[in-house]
This record gives structure tokens, C-alpha cells and sequence, in this order.
């Protein structure tokens, strides 16, 4: 994604002096070649600050098998001991606001995550359809994934807790038969867009494949309209800045859990 921050954003630091934007002026002057470095420092720079005025989401999916191949080192818990949907689906990673020039808003205030959001919309929904396979139900770290992705992403859309999830939940984006029947395998790129298009609609456009390596399925992302509360309305087609996140060639591999290299694993 594009993170050059919008010029009237810049321009507005000029016209605050608590004391908490001091450094603004500075960050503006200072000559920062790497636009990620800029943005890491202004976001810093106006932290607490709500701003929610974006003008829709993007919704990430992600397929764990990939994900725990690229950390088959680690032993994470859910990749020693993955779900069998997880195998046939792909399962949330967020759903991230965006505004139409390709930049996006991030850690919009200091709200601290609660939770109690998870047994409110139901852990077992999380566990499943939004899974931190990186740590264990009784760890301390259970709830790190979704603290990171509130305070980075949620802080930023106007809505509670249980709100921005209840809403990414909803907005879960079905997985096509095509990636449990290819389990392990490989997809023509074609193939695999086809599926999409009539498991979900054309009319939105393609969904977004991002490929580890330019090869390896890691996730699939779409883009979902924005409501007057901030809630996620329907699926719209992305803009140009999004779609070129698209890394996969025209093959695609299917990874599979590394704990499956040394079993049986039966296609359902």
C-alpha cells in the first residue's frame, strides 16, 4: 500500500499547539527518505488523536498453512495443531480502514483493548474464523493478535470493540471448494479467480492474491464500502492502489500444514 500521508493532514499540524503536537513542525521539515519511516513518525506524533475519516476497508484473509510454513521454526500452537477447517478456509487477519488515495489511518486513539469483546461475540467464533495460532487459549499472549489489530485498525473506524469485530466477522469472505480440493497442491491463477468469482460475484472485480515468493497462497483481500456509523456496508471493487498488491504469478501453490508432511491427510 501506498502510506504517503495526505497533504491536508500535514498541513493541519500547523494549526494545533498542545503540547502533545509540538514535534509536528520538525517531523514535517525533516527530510525522510523512506515513506514508512515518515508515516511511523507522524501516526506516533498524533497518537490519541481520533480520526476516523476514511472511506472503506479492506478485508484480509489468510491462509494459516502458508503462515505456519513461513514459521515452521517457531512451534506455535496452532500450527503444531491446526483446526481441519483451516485447511479448506481461509481465516481472518482484518479488516483495515483506507482512504480513496491509498493511505489509511492508524492507532487513532489510546483505547486499550478489552477482552471481554471476544466472550461477548464468542470465542469459539474467534478461535475458528479468526485464530492467533501464535499462542496457546491459557497463555498470556492469547489475545495479542486482536489487541494488535483494535488498537492499529479499530481505534481508526468510530465504532466499539464489539462493533469493529461483530463487523469483520460478518464480513468473513467464504473460501471456494477449489483450495481444500488443491490442498497441498497447485492452482492455475486463472482457476483460482474463477472459483472466487462464482462462489462470490464478478461484479466487484477480482479479488486481491498475495503470494509469498510470488508463488505460495498467503492471503486473499477484498474491499468492502464504508456505512454513515462506520460499520462495513458491501463489497466494492478496489482502487488501483490496493489491486496492486497482487503478487501471485500464474501458478499458485496451495501450502500445506508442515505437520502433514509426515501424515495422511484425507480430502473431505
Amino acid at each position: 500500500m501506498n502510506t504517503k500521508l495526505p497533504k491536508f493532514i500535514i498541513a493541519a499540524f500547523s494549526l494545533f499547539s498542545a503540547p502533545h503536537l509540538a514535534s509536528a513542525k520538525s517531523l514535517r521539515q525533516a527530510k525522510v527518505a523512506d515513506e514508512r519511516k515518515y508515516d511511523k513518525l507522524m501516526v506516533s506524533a498524533t497518537s490519541g488523536q481520533t480520526k476516523t475519516s476514511f472511506d472503506f476497508y479492506v478485508l484480509s484473509m489468510s491462509f494459516q498453512p502458508e503462515f505456519c510454513y513461513m514459521h515452521r521454526k517457531d512451534g506455535y500452537p496452532g500450527c503444531e495443531d491446526p483446526l481441519e477447517f483451516w485447511r479448506g478456509s481461509l481465516t481472518l487477519h482484518g479488516m483495515w480502514p483506507e482512504d480513496d488515495d491509498g493511505s489509511w489511518p492508524s492507532t487513532c486513539t489510546k483505547e486499550r483493548f478489552n477482552p471481554s469483546t471476544v466472550y461477548d461475540l464468542g470465542e469459539d467464533r474467534f478461535n475458528r474464523m479468526w485464530p492467533n495460532v501464535k499462542a496457546s487459549a491459557n497463555s498470556k499472549s492469547h489475545y495479542s493478535f486482536w489487541e494488535h489489530e483494535w488498537t492499529k485498525h479499530g481505534t481508526c473506524t468510530s465504532m466499539t470493540q464489539d462493533e469493529y469485530f461483530d463487523t469483520a466477522l460478518k464480513h468473513f469472505l467464504s473460501t471456494p471448494s477449489i483450495v481444500r480440493e488443491k490442498y497441498g497442491k497447485t492452482v492455475a491463477r486463472d482457476e483460482l479467480l474463477e472459483a472466487y468469482r462464482t462462489d462470490q460475484s464478478d461484479e466487484y472485480g477480482d479479488v486481491i492474491l498475495v503470494c509469498s515468493g510470488g508463488k505460495y497462497l498467503s492471503e486473499v483481500r477484498v474491499c468492502i464500502g464504508k456505512n454513515a456509523d462506520g460499520t462495513g456496508s458491501k463489497r466494492i471493487k478496489c482502487i488501483s492502489q490496493v489491486a496492486q498488491e497482487d503478487t501471485c504469478g500464474s501458478e499458485i501453490t496451495l501450502q500445506k500444514f508442515y505437520i502433514d508432511d509426515d501424515a495422511m491427510v484425507e480430502v473431505k
